[in-house]
């Protein structure tokens, strides 16, 4: 992934630029996991930075289960997980060990990782993923995870790979299942968020377990 990132932070759209580096969020975790979970989200940024480098999974790891991100991706984390081991919708967590488990044997991509913004527009975006797209599908297909929450990315990749529909909001690309859903900040309750995004995880593994 070290190769990776020094190519990335080398593109002419980047040079000079903070870089934000993501990825599997513990390592030894991510490989004792089962379900592998992957986060596609659109940007990171630092109000003060703006040149250098940081690395997001080493926040995360000190951060944990906190705030208008992090907090959600954890409990929907532990939803999926839960979800995909037992078949069923576990009841809501706040927080606890389990969630915060969940959190950290999962990964994170940012679609844009240099000049990020509190938000940018889809154009904006958009420029990113065509001219990082070999970049960030590489990346995804290092870590390769078995699902992958699109935190308001899907429009963004969905004409970059090929997949068929399973379900409502839900995809299947080579293998891997993408669930095209909201980002984690979004203002809506994170109960709501949790149990919306478990049952659309539910019926896409039943649809596709009945078409086995």
């Amino acid at each position: 992934m070290k190769e990776l990132f020094s190519d990335w932070k080398n593109r002419d759209s980047h040079k000079g630029k903070l870089f934000i580096t993501d990825g599997i969020i513990e390592e030894n975790l991510w490989a004792a996991s089962e379900f592998k979970v992957l986060f596609l989200l659109k940007e990171a940024y630092d109000s003060k930075k703006v040149e250098g480098s940081w690395d997001l999974p080493a926040l995360i790891r000190r951060k944990k289960v906190s705030g208008r991100t992090l907090k959600p991706m954890a409990q929907w984390a532990y939803g999926v997980n839960s979800l995909m081991k037992t078949h069923e919708i576990l009841p809501f967590k706040e927080g606890g060990a389990d969630v915060e488990l969940a959190l950290l044997s999962s990964a994170i991509i940012n679609l844009k990782k240099s000049s990020g913004k509190n938000k940018s527009s889809s154009k904006n975006l958009l420029t990113y993923v065509d001219e990082d797209w070999d970049l960030i599908s590489e990346q995804i297909r290092i870590i390769k995870p078995k699902i992958v929450i699109c935190g308001k990315t899907w429009s963004l990749v969905r004409k970059k790979i090929s997949y068929k529909k399973i379900s409502d909001r839900a995809y299947l690309s080579e293998g891997v299942i993408y669930i095209d859903y909201w980002h984690p900040a979004n203002r809506a309750s994170n109960v709501m968020n949790y149990y919306a995004l478990c049952a659309l995880v539910q019926l896409a593994i039943s649809k596709l377990n009945n078409d086995l």
